[in-house]
């Protein structure tokens, strides 16, 4: 198939095999659902590839709609200053009257896209009237003829019913998008629902969507293991003291690191600190649980007590290498989570992705079907991009830790045990395909290696950040 056209979304382009010359999308959904948004982003969005759009309305305010969609990037009255776009409403009247207006409308120039938005008035008046209906509905299908191009037609669902009788538009329609959405903990979730495509082979019928601020609507198509081979062979560098932390990583692993609930050791961040510095990457960290400061302080401090740097350097790593978000989970929905992660890490584009305590997440979340296929899809699409992820969690139940655990490359169980005098903590390591093995963090010559990396160490971050040559 020809992709002639787009949606304004690539991921859904994508999985549509493109849209062709010749298409009818129907877009159906109840109020508030995104309707207009989003044929108001496939209007603007082919305006952007040159294509004309007229937009037809029958109760949508002008200024109203060019400002609501200003907000959310879709800038309509951009498309119209340069004669790109044609903004047209109709007085709700007889079929002939409808058929004329648009046939006149169309005559005028030679446009690409069509926007009818919304049907329901038009059939709701001649519902009664089959001859008249018919006519109208063919006249639908033959516009995509006289056009040559794409027609999108909306259609609102009643309050209270999953359904409306759309008569034989379905029926010619290429593809139909149900627009849903829903209340989760008092927060908007939205759901984009495939209920047709024409030639083209679907195999995920619902996708979580937003619609946000700047960025209109955004559609997120789950995404298919392909790592690249290349990350697979591309081992991080890292400091002697890390890779017995944490064993060999490489560009694209998952690895998730747990503790008991109640205790946890900060050497972790070692192996993060080292690997960002010795190959020159930006760290993002998302925490459920700290404000960003707390959590900077928290990997200062380990930076300053736990690895041997001064204050001062380590002050200067934080500063060129990390970035931290906090997140509170009870502000957002999944999809609006999974929406906002994904923007973080496309605009800092970092090398490693850290995420603490998801758990918290986990435990609010009432569909815990729908949070596994979320954390997929994200871990999936991260190790495509060749990120390396790190979880850091605590085994606040078996289920928890073992599903972490399966969806890991490596694995890193701390354990802080009570013996005389103190306490006796290990590390064990596993890596996919490998033996697991054990770390005495207690043991002396591994305190002495830490100190003996942490010289090294300084001298590589002075050596690569001028900002940091002169730190002390």
């Amino acid at each position: 198939m020809e992709a002639a056209f787009t949606t304004g979304n690539r991921e859904l382009d994508g999985l549509l095999g493109g849209i062709p010359s010749r298409y009818m999308l129907l877009v159906v959904g109840h109020p508030g659902s995104g309707k207009t948004t989003l044929a108001s982003q496939i209007c603007y969005a082919n305006t952007r590839k040159g294509y004309k759009c007229l937009y037809v309305t029958f109760y949508e305010e002008k200024d109203k709609l060019y400002r609501h969609m200003n907000m959310l990037g879709i800038r309509l009255a951009e498309a119209e200053r340069n004669g790109l776009l044609t903004y047209a409403k109709l007085p709700v009247a007889g079929t002939d009257e409808i058929l004329n207006a648009l046939t006149g409308l169309i005559s005028r120039d030679s446009y690409k896209v069509v926007v009818i938005d919304s049907v329901n008035p038009v059939l709701e008046l001649i519902e009664r009237k089959r001859a008249q209906r018919a006519v109208l509905l063919n006249f639908f299908y033959q516009l995509t003829g006289i056009i040559d191009g794409l027609l999108v037609i909306v259609a609102e669902v009643p309050l209270g019913r999953e359904a409306v009788d759309l008569g034989a538009v379905e029926f010619v329609a290429d593809a139909i998008f149900y627009l849903k959405h829903r209340i989760e903990r008092g927060l908007v979730s939205r759901v984009l629902e495939i209920r047709k495509v024409r030639e083209a082979r679907i195999t995920v019928v619902e996708l979580p969507f937003t619609i946000g601020e700047a960025k209109g609507v955004k559609v997120f198509v789950p995404p298919r293991p392909e790592r690249p081979l290349t990350t697979l062979r591309e081992r991080l560098k890292a400091l002697r003291i890390s890779e017995k932390l944490t064993g060999y990583l490489y560009r694209g692993d998952i690895v998730t690191h747990s503790s008991p609930p109640h205790i946890r050791s900060p050497l972790i961040y070692i192996p993060i600190v080292d690997i960002a510095v010795e190959n020159d990457m930006k760290v993002l960290i998302i925490t459920f649980r700290y404000s960003r400061d707390e959590y900077m302080d928290l990997v200062l401090g380990t930076m300053v007590n736990g690895f041997g740097l001064s204050e001062g350097v380590a002050r200067c790593i934080l500063e060129n290498y990390f970035h931290v978000e906090a997140v509170n989970p009870s502000s957002y929905s999944l999809s609006q989570l999974f929406t906002y992660i994904v923007e973080l890490i496309e605009r800092h584009d970092p090398g490693v992705v850290v995420f603490h305590v998801l758990e918290v997440l986990w435990a609010q979340t009432r569909n815990k079907d729908e949070f596994w296929n979320v954390l997929t899809n994200l871990f999936t699409w991260l190790k495509n991009g060749g990120k390396l992820t790190v979880h850091l969690t605590t085994r606040v139940s078996p289920y928890w830790i073992r599903m972490n655990e399966v969806l890991s490359d490596v694995t890193i169980r701390f354990y802080c045990k009570p013996r005389r005098g103190g306490f006796k903590q290990v590390m064990i390591v596993w890596r996919r395909g490998k033996a697991p093995t054990r770390v005495d963090l207690d043991e002396g010559e591994l305190v002495e290696e830490i100190k003996r990396s942490a010289l090294v160490f300084a001298e590589i971050v002075r050596g690569r950040v001028k900002a940091c040559s002169s730190s002390a």
